[in-house]
């Protein structure tokens, strides 16, 4: 089972491919001989949990025994825990002298029996995070206040402040499936401004409050006031209808107008409460009428991952609009979900819930950038291709020549002195703040925030941290050429990061041109057209992607070399995990690595759904030289010791067509 942000291992192993052939022949045949005795470089490793602190010298040497005895490489080995029991006596927590103590004997011994030894790139198994991080190097996100002033007179006031709490996007909370464990100090704050712009206003584009819109609904009252506050954590409910009916919340104007976008912010049922509780998150639809009774469907209000959610269409004119929620049957249960117990991984499962709970549903008279939240990278959407912005007229977008620079005309407590020109003006403040993202699974003690992973700087200090304190656990002997040799980088799972401190330095860099002028875009605005807008944020996406590659991955391996070290490195395994580009994150490895999970328990028909990581892992080692391609293999969650040769036979025979060797 992989879900959001969480792994549940039962078996996870490196494997090789070995043909053994029993020719007729007297004299002793070196292909049979060599998968008899392979050499080391063709011996599987395997990954070495050491959970929760469960561990003890005798339980160390009887495993690495073991590795060597059955003719293992070696291991790799992550400090982790996913609500794992206690069953030692006394734990071994993380760095603490008994574990350096326990580490180091380890090692020791490791490297007597030959075996080749790898650390994680962090405590827990994603990505490179821990206590040693400082708030302002976290992993960050941009944010944005909206001041709308008039044209022709002068402005002196403050400018609104742009959210600073930690959480996925604008005032929205932190958006983890595991969190940090129990124990964990609470998420720190951090924000800092990045740039002040206005823009000139389409005519077209009015706040939906002047046309003053008649709100109703299907059942209960929903908070009108708050479906527009812009406040996206405080919610007002819809009552839940019947199996297979839809609630609606309906807008009836005095005249007919034309709408051209909806932004909405839903806190949908999540995947656990539609299993256990039988309420999955409903279908929803914008509609449109012309007599309030017969409906017709203008867009449906589906799709993407980000946190808040615009929709852009063709312009419908209309009197009566409305957003439907269709209730939906809960999925299928399946066969590894069986008697599952959420409580086992720490997720609390209320009562069926009566309304469906909405935070934001604005309908736009003017032209809003389709889907700018995935475009601007706040989540990784696996394809953005579908989700072309329509076609506004020219008067319908916001001129480039009518952005303005304001960035040094704001002082320090967000005050601003400015008269605009004639016309209704917006002021957009851009500031950053923390994701709050923490490594994990980890314990309490080893639980911090993901360093920045695009600011070089912040990585270096980050891994230099991390490597000397191994290297004061083992010795300088003990890390490069014998004792640890290698970091992992598991798959991705640390999020979407889209700001750092240097952000619009970096972008002017690598994509020739300042954005100052398109950040409006970054709040959803159509600047010029559509297709420049939409080609704006494109390059906005290469640019963090080149930063995860070159800032992060690069400085890693830089990191690495300077210690006599190599990596491994996965990063995307069944999805998209972030908006970089896989094959130049993975050429910054010695030996680039993919994950290949078990088949579905239950099902006999082999579903192979990580064929691509593992073929482009194969494609960076043709393209860039490496030998080795590796991949965790084998990876199963639900009836753990239900596996058998046989029945792993079929996916690592998959490996091996797609092009692994270890």
């Amino acid at each position: 089972m992989k879900l959001p942000a969480m792994k549940l291992i039962a078996a996870s192993c490196m494997l090789v491919i070995g043909l053994g052939v029993n020719w007729a022949q007297s004299s002793p045949d070196p292909l049979k001989n060599g998968f008899d005795n392979p050499p080391e470089s063709a011996r599987p490793r395997v990954w070495w949990h050491w959970m929760n602190g469960n561990i003890s010298k005798e339980g160390i040497k009887l495993d690495l025994e073991w590795m060597h005895r059955v003719g293992l490489g070696g291991f790799q080995n992550f400090d982790a825990a996913l609500q794992t029991p206690q069953v030692v006596d006394k734990r071994l927590a993380y760095m603490t002298s008994e574990w350096k103590d326990a580490f180091k004997y380890a090692t020791t011994l490791a490297d007597q029996l030959g075996l080749e030894e790898a650390i994680a790139g962090s405590p827990g198994w994603s990505e490179s995070g821990g206590p040693w991080v400082p708030p302002s190097e976290g992993m960050k996100k941009y944010v944005w206040s909206t001041t709308f002033v008039e044209g022709g007179k002068p402005f002196i006031g403050t400018l609104a402040a742009p959210p600073s709490s930690t959480g996925a996007f604008q005032n929205i909370g932190i958006r983890d499936m595991i969190g940090a464990p129990e124990g964990s100090k609470a998420p720190p704050q951090f924000y800092a401004e990045a740039a002040v712009v206005a823009y000139k206003a389409a005519a077209s584009d009015v706040p939906l409050e002047s046309l003053h819109p008649k709100m109703t609904a299907s059942g209960g009252t929903p908070n009108e006031a708050m479906l527009s506050d812009g406040d996206l954590e405080k919610a007002t409910g819809l009552a839940i209808p019947a199996a297979g009916e839809s609630a609606w919340i309906q807008y009836e104007f005095a005249e007919p107008q034309t709408i051209r976008s909806i932004t909405f912010v839903t806190k949908d049922p999540d995947f656990i409460t539609a299993m256990v509780a039988g309420i999955s998150a409903p279908d929803k639809a914008l509609e449109s009428s012309d007599d309030g009774q017969n409906f017709r469907e203008v867009a449906k209000l589906s799709g993407g991952s980000a946190p808040e959610h615009t929709i852009s269409f063709p312009a419908v004119t209309a009197k009566y609009f409305r957003v439907t929620f269709k209730r939906t049957p809960p999925p299928p249960l399946p066969p590894w979900a069986s008697g599952l117990d959420p409580a086992s991984f720490g997720i609390k499962v209320g009562p069926p819930p009566t309304e469906y709970q909405i935070a934001e549903l604005a309908l736009h008279p003017g032209a809003r950038v389709n889907r700018f939240e995935e475009k601007a990278a706040f989540t990784p959407e696996p394809d953005l291709y579908g989700y072309a912005t329509p076609s506004v007229a020219p008067s319908d977008a916001v001129a480039k020549s009518d952005v303005i620079d304001l960035t040094s005309k704001m002082h320090p407590d967000g005050t601003l002195d400015w008269t605009p020109p004639p016309g209704n003006w917006v002021v957009l403040r851009f500031g950053y703040s923390l994701l709050g993202i923490t490594n994990h699974p980890a314990t309490a003690e080893a639980t911090g925030l993901e360093v920045d992973k695009l600011d070089r700087r912040f990585v270096k200090k980050y891994f230099d941290t991390y490597l000397d304190s191994y290297k004061e656990t083992v010795g300088a002997d003990f890390m490069g050429k014998r004792g640890i040799r290698y970091v992992i980088n598991d798959s991705w799972e640390a999020g979407s990061q889209n700001w750092t401190d240097n952000m619009i330095a970096q972008f002017t860099k690598r994509r020739g041109y300042d954005p100052v002028p398109w950040m409006p875009v970054l709040a959803g605005q159509v600047v010029e057209s559509s297709e420049a807008s939409d080609k704006f944020l494109w390059d906005f996406r290469k640019t963090i992607g080149d930063l995860i590659a070159d800032e992060h991955y690069g400085q890693l391996e830089e990191t690495l070399h300077e210690r006599g070290m190599a990596h491994y490195g996965e990063s995307h395994e069944s999805g998209r995990a972030f908006v970089a580009d896989g094959m130049e994150v993975k050429k910054l490895n010695e030996v680039p690595m993919s994950a290949m999970w078990t088949q579905v328990p239950g099902v006999n028909n082999e579903q192979f759904g990580y064929n691509a990581d593992d073929r482009e892992s194969a494609s960076v080692a043709h393209i860039y030289g490496q030998n080795l391609v590796a991949a965790e293999s084998m990876t199963a969650a639900a009836a753990p010791w239900a596996w058998s040769p046989s029945t792993l036979k079929p996916t690592a025979d998959q490996e091996f067509l797609n092009g692994i060797n270890r």
